[in-house]
């Protein structure tokens, strides 16, 4: 008697839960890699990959808060602390200024150091993406959007029903 790694998923569709495992095994490789490219990139500049993506949503919305990045970056607020204190450190940050009555929410800005430092890393990030995006061509960039999307989705309505 064979095993039988036919499980059902969704009702009555079956699928091969040893060719999924391989695909999840492949998926999370790929998604391990290209953290990998990014935390070595960051690096480079003498910066975290959390430092980095902190930088990016800085540089990319003007005025931006710890609020703002906590929700971009899916980072805890502690690690967003620890990362604003040092690039504030460092001279790449400005003194953080109060948004609200209650100063809870602070307004983060770039130094004229801290825009120049960062305008290089970022465009050096995103050539590096779009020259990797170019490579697709047009079609496979579309349907590979269009999947991560979907994936995406999946996981986030299947993480809400397999909790309850």
């Amino acid at each position: 008697m064979g095993l039988n790694f036919n499980v059902p998923i969704n009702g009555d569709k079956f699928v091969d839960k040893l060719k999924l495992k391989e695909q999840s095994e492949k998926l999370f490789n790929c998604h391990m890699e290209i953290s990998g490219f990014y935390n070595d990139f960051a690096k480079s500049f003498g910066l975290t990959y959390a430092a980095l993506k902190v930088l990016a949503i800085i540089y990319e919305i003007p005025d931006c808060s710890q609020k703002i990045i906590i929700q971009y970056t899916y980072l805890p607020k502690q690690t967003v602390n620890a990362i604003i204190k040092n690039l504030n450190k460092k001279g790449i940050i400005a003194p953080l200024t109060e948004l609200d009555p209650d100063k809870r929410n602070k307004l983060i800005k770039l130094t004229k150091e801290g825009k120049t430092f960062v305008k290089n890393v970022i465009t050096k990030a995103k050539e590096i993406e779009y020259k990797a995006l170019d490579s697709l061509g047009e079609e496979r960039r579309n349907l590979l959007i269009s999947a991560v999307e979907q994936f995406k989705s999946n996981l986030k309505y299947n993480t809400k029903e397999d909790i309850k």
